[in-house]
């Protein structure tokens, strides 16, 4: 047997996809343990997440209409915000909002797929 016929029979079964979940998990979280670095760049992932989902909403749709646009543009700039947050100390209010701006786009990128749906 080979190896492609191998994974295809494990991963057509539930509990082979089981089981591949929870290798994939104790890997990630064996990287995280013992190569503390690797904890920095998922630190950074998320602001770079948000700017990154944010552009290519306005990139791909957002001449679609107004509420792509506001979603597009919360996201980059909650993700800006959320990378200033980790990089100048700020008081507990500018730090709600530079955390509360990510959320906000969050949900409008959920209005806005949810409209989508609907139309």
């Amino acid at each position: 047997m080979s190896t492609a016929e191998y994974a295809r029979r494990l991963t057509d079964h539930p509990l082979g996809r089981l089981v591949i979940l929870i290798a994939g998990i104790t890997v990630i979280g064996a990287v995280l343990l013992f190569y503390p670095p690797f904890w920095t760049v998922v630190w950074w992932l998320f602001p770079t997440l948000f700017v990154l989902v944010g552009v290519s909403e306005l990139y791909f749709r957002g001449a679609d209409g107004a509420l792509s646009m506001a979603a597009g543009s919360l996201l980059v700039l909650g993700g800006v915000s959320r990378a200033l947050y980790q990089l100048v100390p700020m008081d507990e209010f500018t730090g709600t909002v530079a955390n509360v701006i990510p959320l906000f786009g969050i949900f409008a990128m959920m209005y806005v797929q949810h409209y989508r749906e609907n139309e």
